[in-house]
């Protein structure tokens, strides 16, 4: 329950935040006993493209592997 609370009051601190610096735009259109509002928002374009990209390639070896390696290296430099 706490975190419900938590979340619901992080929502309404966010959308207060964003009409203050005007990125959310509400202008009340109508005055009446039920006013209605015009909610002006930043137009947002979603996509996707595809794209082919390089990985590099990771070698773990394990303590002993490393070991080993490092004196077969040894053994060649003498």
């Amino acid at each position: 329950m706490r975190a419900i609370l938590t979340l619901l009051i992080l929502a309404i601190v966010v959308v207060v935040v964003l009409i203050m610096t005007n990125v959310i735009d509400v202008r009340q259109t109508q005055e009446a006993q039920l006013p209605t509002y015009d909610v002006d928002t930043p137009e947002v374009d979603v996509g996707t493209e595809t794209r082919e990209i390089e990985v590099p390639t990771i070698d773990v070896q394990s303590a002993d592997e490393a070991e080993a390696e490092e004196a077969a290296v040894n053994e060649q430099q003498r």
